[in-house]
């Protein structure tokens, strides 16, 4: 039996709105990717799309209102908004339209289908994009506003002549090769992460460095970085919520990185998940895949940026969260306060 046929009854309960979780976790329980499982249902809900990504993002802003959701395993990030202020540099795509914002890396949209499922409040449509290992980088859900006749344009000029069910993917990446503490020089580490002048070049630290993010929190250590309790959203959310702080939550993967900024409101803890369930953004996190949190600070332009970073069992960073600012003010002391009372590890275990 081929996958595809091995898959199909999984597909017909997702299209039926009958299944019970994300399809990304059925697919893994099934031992195939959620690309696969897509795959499986062309024909049936499903249609394969032939895109050169770089070439027709800026197409998206004929879409009108649409919801869009960036995930990891950890995280679901979703907004809804128009795609629009795009700009492509080589491989790498920025969208900065207000609630749409997106930083893009185009080398992982490899897979895209257009896929239509039932689910308690009708047919839902989406434009679902996956990377060469079959897992999703990004979704584009078609809402009650957005512009029909651009949207069924964009699926009709872009849909694929094979429309074969079966699905090849690549074996899930394998995490680099870092080196042992000891043979990371902690004092230049530490040198270099006190000379930073742009947090945006903290990534080419780690790297040049040899190490990861995890790891070089915990060798640099205080005044840099500091573990708290792995609860730390909790803890956070609600405190900003009531206090109407605007802030800043990246969620991302491989592929893209989706930003909601502005205050929150709505915090709701439901059955091991904590959710953002704001009108135009919400936030789906779940506790027992957040393993780790660090408060974290960077100087940037003779300032600090403090930030509070989640990670999952794998080491990998699942969201950051950081105060709004305005890139010529100082960091609002509220939130500095807010990320420097969360508690560490042991103290929470202890409380």
């Amino acid at each position: 039996m081929s996958l595809s046929s091995s898959l199909a009854p999984l597909w017909a309960d997702i299209a039926a709105g009958t299944a019970q979780g994300y399809a990304r976790d059925l697919a893994a329980d099934a031992g195939a990717t959620e690309a696969q499982l897509v795959a499986a249902g062309i024909g049936h809900g499903a249609t394969c799309l032939d895109i050169d990504w770089i070439s027709a993002l800026p197409r998206l802003e004929d879409l009108g209102e649409v919801k869009i959701i960036t995930r990891n395993d950890a995280i679901v990030h979703e907004k809804v908004g128009s795609f629009g202020k795009m700009s492509i540099m080589q491989s790498t795509g920025l969208v900065l339209n207000g609630m749409v914002d997106l930083r893009i890396f185009f080398a992982h949209w490899q897979h895209t289908f257009v896929v239509t499922t039932t689910s308690s409040r009708g047919p839902r449509t989406g434009i679902q994009i996956f990377d060469l290992h079959g897992n999703a980088v990004h979704k584009i859900y078609r809402t009650a506003n957005t512009n029909g006749d651009a949207w069924d344009a964009f699926i009709g000029d872009f849909t694929a002549a094979d429309q074969s069910p079966e699905l090849t993917v690549l074996a899930p990446a394998q995490a680099p090769l870092l080196r042992a503490d000891t043979d990371v020089d902690v004092d230049g580490l530490r040198a270099r992460w006190a000379a930073l002048k742009d947090v945006h070049h903290f990534h080419d630290m780690l790297k040049d460095s040899g190490v990861s993010r995890i790891q070089a929190m915990r060798l640099v250590g205080e005044p840099w970085a500091r573990e708290v309790t792995s609860e730390a959203l909790d803890l956070l959310l609600p405190q900003a919520a009531d206090s109407a702080l605007p802030i800043m939550i990246f969620v991302g993967n491989p592929g893209c990185i989706q930003i909601h900024t502005g205050p929150v409101s709505k915090i709701v803890d439901h059955k091991g998940w904590i959710n953002i369930m704001d009108p135009s953004f919400t936030l789906h996190a779940k506790r027992s895949d957040i393993t780790s949190a660090w408060v974290v600070r960077k100087p940037m332009h003779g300032t600090t940026i403090t930030t509070v970073e989640l990670y999952d069992r794998h080491g990998d960073n699942c969201a950051i969260l950081c105060a709004q600012r305005d890139p010529s003010a100082p960091e609002r002391p509220e939130w500095t306060a807010l990320a420097s009372s969360l508690p560490s590890p042991q103290t929470a275990a202890a409380a």
